[in-house]
């Protein structure tokens, strides 16, 4: 998966990184690693 500039994301997007974190055992801040954002984004 690759983010989005300036911010916009899909729905889909947002749900695939959700589930990145919920259901494939990853970490926050690696989940954002991967997605190339920064970890207060999923806090959002």
């Amino acid at each position: 998966m690759k983010g989005i500039s300036q911010g916009r994301y899909t729905k889909e997007f947002r749900e695939e990184a959700v589930k990145m974190v919920l259901d494939g055992g990853i970490s926050l801040p690696e989940a954002a690693r991967r997605l190339s954002l920064p970890p207060s984004t999923f806090y959002r």
